[in-house]
């Protein structure tokens, strides 16, 4: 995964690799789909043109120290409904404010995992959500345990993901896997 996010420490990519190895092995090729300040923050000319559509997605965010995300099976096309029913969903905590170690939160509201609207951006339950020009305004959020728990260990669910409830996001990239595989 070429992910710039995930670059800043060699721990990154293999903590996330661990939690995706169970599904998709330590050998997975994964496809830049949209990287916000490569591609631009406008969500609908951006996230949506560019990934809509593709299967088995993985979301990181990046704000400030703090790195998290999510991934899910089911495609973001708006046209299938706003809410994505899926099993397989999860969010992940690599760095964040408490200083835990790095966990996965797998999705207890499948019916919520992922909310698909012209608009927005990825959104994960009401957990994890980038608004259109995540980087020109503080709506976007991150809220653990609508439909994703917190961990037991976690403190502060509204912070303990980006720092604070509200946020503007450094960088968000996704990745698609690679079909071909």
């Amino acid at each position: 995964m070429d992910s710039n996010i995930l670059k800043i420490n060699s721990s990154y990519l293999y903590h996330l690799g661990k939690f995706l190895e169970p599904a998709f092995g330590k050998n997975s090729h994964w496809l830049l789909c949209w990287r916000a300040t490569l591609h631009g923050w406008d969500v609908d000319k951006q996230f949506h043109r560019r990934c809509d559509g593709k299967r088995d997605t993985v979301t990181i965010i990046k704000k400030g120290k703090y790195v998290f995300g999510g991934y899910t099976d089911i495609p973001w096309d708006p046209s299938s409904g706003r809410w994505g029913f899926t099993r397989k969903a999860f969010i992940f905590s690599i760095s964040n404010k408490e200083e835990l170690d790095p966990f996965v939160s797998e999705v207890r509201r499948p019916g919520d995992a992922i909310y698909r609207v012209p608009g927005y951006g990825p959104v994960f339950g009401s957990d994890i959500f980038i608004v259109n020009n995540a980087n020109s305004n503080s709506r976007s959020y991150a809220n653990l345990g609508y439909a994703y728990p917190a961990p037991a260990a976690v403190q502060d669910r509204y912070t303990i993901l980006a720092g604070t409830l509200l946020f503007l996001p450094d960088e968000v990239e996704v990745f698609y896997l690679d079909p071909t595989q």
